[in-house]
């Protein structure tokens, strides 16, 4: 989902944490949700056309990774949403990793 207005469902209500923080609820952040990654040369790049398929090497039922601000902070697996996709959290981690 790019730049479009989420509808987020909280697993939780919200606590003392969570009140702490109010003042940053407003802050903008990029949330992104990788699929996978691959390297290509590039004459492999240049040979891509519409129907192309790119094996990502990634096993079926993996998650996939949540990033905030370039730092992955969960995983969470593919979901249909009415007519959209959207992505279920599955785990979130104790400490965010860089890719």
């Amino acid at each position: 989902m790019s730049e479009q207005e989420l509808q987020i469902v909280p697993a939780v209500s919200a606590g003392p944490l969570d009140r702490e923080l109010a003042a940053l609820h407003d802050i903008p952040m990029t949330v992104s949700i990788e699929v996978g990654r691959l390297k290509l040369p590039v004459k492999e790049f240049l040979r891509l056309a519409p129907e192309s398929v790119l094996d990502l090497k990634k096993v079926a039922g993996e998650p996939f990774e949540v990033a905030i601000n370039g730092r992955v902070v969960a995983r969470g697996e593919v979901v249909m949403v009415e007519q959209s996709s959207g992505v279920r959290i599955v785990e979130v981690l104790k400490s965010p990793v860089t890719p």
